[in-house]
């Protein structure tokens, strides 16, 4: 530790990102370099008097506006750019950060060395070292302006206040994240609001509470990331505070990131095909990502090649936790058995045409180091926390928010493909993935505080819990009588989330979107096959009275559409979605029908009771829900009500035209062949 500080800046950033990861170090190591994140060697008070006297801006200089100048004998804090002290301006309690003397010099004479070092490593004869050098080369010449970037107080002040501006425009996290408001700025000093409350790397922080601040961190930055496109790049410990009220305050604004609205699409995307498990789509994703080159996308041998390789390694990565020393023993064993079962020589032939065709095309893309950073530093928090902490999966709760709520047509598309899984009805399996991690992400950042401390976000000293929304019975069994009779006693009160609430707001939303759509056509099969099932039980109650209709049945749509199996596998099939949806609204958490290997669900797997009065009070035990989400469901309820009444109509047309064609071409009137 005490190496790298006197090596100075660049390498004390390099044991930054280090300390954050606790499967890349050992850990006496990793425990010494943490001192770093806010306890580096401080410079004297000299060198920073004259950097305050020579930083003026309007006429006056940092030292001027201070209150009382002798607040600067010691720092608070004391980072690898610069360092802080807790001053007054005008009564008013702020952070002073002060850059180190000559920081930019120095970076600048390490970057310089570092570059022409990797130079001459290109042209060594070993070519893979050279390759490697090379590599490093582009890597510097991506990374070098943004490391010295940070080290502009103007510029940083210039992303802190266009992040505010984001935040506070931003539904999703306004009320999670404080940024300190910037009151004076230079090069070298920067002036901004005081936060009280507890860093991350504070030995007063509560360490019980870490798994669930490192839960909203992540996701807070899964709304910068795909949400918003401007993303704080630097998420060390150091730079975080957990506010009395629960919220959590941001610091250091010097590596920030922009990226573009068809990078983020992609992006969740990519992230949702992950969740998926379409590895096929995953590549193309990673084509279009700048990942792997163009070429590559129309290239069927080299796709065929490298997919099961992609697949191997994505699943190896992402689809469990654990940290890199587990993985990385996960590939040397699949490495083992490949190399036991001799395919090495079968693949070789292909591996060394591959490699001649694509050599040097695959590359971190430039825009996605900081990205890297970022989500990597984040991952090894939450490996401290949970060693088998797994990011994608934490990840997934943003994604199952934005391709409910987000009605453009790729996330249309990414919706569709998500849930009905190439079949042509919806997997009920999917539909529970998504409809948690809607309900977990939409309580943990936008949640009343009972809520979003169900979901997982922290507790502030001074927070109090808001018990959420309950609603009684009331008009609405006064005004649909059939409910209190089906539904029989009265009611508890419900409560009702936020969750709750903003999909309520979308299912209805007078425009319409794909989510209402596949809805209703759910809805709709549901209601024709709770009419066939009334059939059927009517049937089986008149016992030998029906005979008179089962035998005509029998005639002319065959044997298996006689009164006891009127319904099809899509009326099956149709009857578990609706049942798992309203399972789902109680919140039971029940298993849901595992998905078949072909897509299909056997009768049997589906294990339905086709209780006709079961089904309805199924169906009526939602009224108190109902009621409580009127203020969601009115503005378009009618126009929710014309489209369902649509399709039912043609759903009614359809059906009566299957039956005619089973009668024109059943048993009784079958064609000769």
């Amino acid at each position: 530790r005490e190496l790298l500080t006197d090596l100075g800046v660049t390498f004390i950033k390099l044991a930054q990102v280090w300390a954050s990861r606790p499967d890349i170090l050992p850990e006496e190591y990793a425990q010494e370099f943490e001192k770093l994140l806010q306890n580096v060697r401080p410079f004297p008070k000299e060198d920073a008097m004259r950097v305050l006297r020579r930083s003026k801006k309007d006429g006056k200089s940092a030292l001027d506006i201070v209150d009382d100048p002798s607040v600067f004998e010691k720092p608070v804090a004391s980072a690898s750019v610069g360092q802080v002290y807790r001053a007054t301006v005008k009564g008013k309690t702020v952070a002073v950060k002060v850059q180190r003397p000559d920081v930019r010099e120095q970076a600048t004479l390490d970057l310089y060395l570092m570059r022409n070092a990797a130079k001459l490593g290109e042209m060594m004869p070993i070519g893979p070292l050279a390759e490697q050098c090379k590599q490093m080369n582009e890597m510097f010449d991506t990374t070098a302006p943004t490391f010295l970037m940070e080290m502009d107080y103007e510029a940083e002040a210039a992303n802190q206040r266009r992040f505010a501006e984001t935040v506070a425009g931003c539904d999703l996290i306004k009320d999670t994240i404080i940024v300190p408001e910037v009151l004076f700025c230079t090069r070298e000093v920067l002036i901004q609001e005081w936060l009280d409350g507890t860093k991350l790397t504070e030995p007063e922080f509560d360490q019980d509470q870490a798994k669930n601040v490192v839960t909203l961190l992540l996701n807070s930055y899964m709304v910068q990331f795909l949400e918003t496109g401007f993303l704080h790049g630097d998420p060390h410990p150091g730079n975080f505070i957990m506010t009395p009220s629960g919220k959590l305050g941001i610091l250091d604004y010097g590596l920030m990131t922009t990226i573009s609205r068809e990078k983020r699409l992609t992006f969740i995307e990519f992230l949702m095909h992950l969740q998926a498990k379409d590895y096929d789509l995953c590549l193309q994703d990673l084509i279009t990502l700048e990942f792997f080159p163009p070429a590559l996308r129309d290239d069927q041998t080299a796709i065929n090649y490298m997919l099961p390789a992609l697949k191997q390694t994505l699943a190896t990565l992402y689809e469990e936790g654990g940290d890199l020393q587990s993985k990385k023993e996960e590939f040397m064993r699949m490495h083992e058995e490949f190399q036991a079962a001799s395919k090495v020589e079968a693949v070789q032939e292909s591996l060394q045409d591959f490699t001649e065709k694509y050599v040097g095309s695959f590359k971190l893309p430039g825009y996605f180091t900081l990205i890297l950073r970022a989500f990597a530093t984040l991952e090894g928090l939450g490996l401290k926390t949970d060693k088998d902490f797994a990011i994608v999966k934490e990840c997934f709760p943003y994604i199952a928010r934005r391709l409910l709520t987000d009605d453009s047509e790729r996330m249309r598309n990414a919706l569709k493909t998500y849930l009905y899984k190439g079949q042509s009805r919806v997997s009920p399996a999917r539909i529970d993935e998504i409809a948690k991690g809607f309900g977990k992400f939409t309580n943990l950042m936008t949640g009343n505080p009972a809520d979003a401390s169900k979901a997982g976000r922290p507790a502030g000293e001074s927070q109090s819990l808001v018990k959420a929304e309950t609603v009684s019975p009331g008009t609405l069994a006064t005004s649909w009588p059939l409910f209190s009779l089906l539904a029989g006693s009265p009611d508890p009160p419900v409560q009702i989330d936020k969750s709750v609430q903003d999909i309520a707001s979308v299912i209805f939303s007078p425009e319409g979107n794909f989510l209402q759509e596949m809805l209703i056509e759910e809805g709709v099969a549901a209601v024709d096959a709770l009419s066939r099932v009334a059939v059927t039980q009517l049937l089986n109650g008149l016992g030998p009275l029906s005979l008179p209709i089962t035998w005509p049945m029998q005639m002319f749509l065959g044997a298996r559409k006689s009164g006891g199996d009127l319904l099809s596998d899509e009326d099956h099939e149709a009857l578990t979605i609706i049942q798992r949806i309203v399972d789902l609204v109680h919140g039971r958490g029940t298993p849901p029908v595992a998905d078949l290997a072909d897509g299909t669900r056997t009768k049997e797997a589906l294990n339905l009771d086709l209780n006709l009065l079961s089904v309805a009070q199924e169906l009526a035990s939602l009224r108190p829900l109902a009621e409580g989400l009127m203020p969601c469901i009115s503005p378009g309820a009618a126009a929710f009500a014309r489209r369902f009444a649509a399709r039912m109509a043609r759903r009614i047309i359809q059906r009566v035209a299957d039956d005619l064609q089973q009668i024109t071409f059943g048993p009784l009137f079958a064609r000769p062949s």
